[in-house]
């Protein structure tokens, strides 16, 4: 092969060899590409029988599930009959039981409320008044 030709053969070899490098990179490195926003799941927790839950459910829960922030999230519900089974595997989903291991028993009450984001949960709470207290704006944090 004369030396014109291999330094041609070589030069084009070369250029493929940088270019697909180039889309390799290109399509599994974070550079350049904004990360994806965090899977933010907001987890209700409550009984039938509690009054505070079903207010929540008929107030402020209505509320927020038509407004835009709502339309934002993965929102999930873990509701038992009656407060004593709050805990129980057969009223809980299944891909959100690992939830449960976050709660303390001892001083959690219903209705209770767990920020899950990515599979972790980051924060809870409980009672009426940590609705507007606490997680709706840890909500709203979270979103921005």
């Amino acid at each position: 092969m004369p030396a014109r030709r291999r330094v041609r053969h070589a030069l084009v070899s070369a250029v493929v060899v940088f270019s697909i490098a180039v889309l390799a990179l290109a399509s599994s490195s974070p550079l350049g590409r904004p990360a994806p926003p965090p899977r933010l799941t907001l987890l209700y927790v409550g009984a039938e029988d509690c009054p505070p839950c079903r207010a929540w459910q008929g107030g402020a829960g209505r509320d927020f599930r038509a407004s835009a922030d709502f339309a934002r999230l993965s929102y999930r519900e873990a509701e038992a009959p009656t407060t004593r089974d709050v805990l129980n595997d057969a009223y809980w989903p299944p891909d959100l039981r690992f939830a449960r291991e976050a709660i303390d028993a001892s001083s959690a009450a219903v209705p209770l409320w767990l920020v899950v984001v990515d599979d972790r949960v980051v924060f809870q709470a409980f009672g009426l008044t940590q609705w507007h207290e606490a997680i709706l704006p840890r909500i709203r944090a979270l979103l921005r």
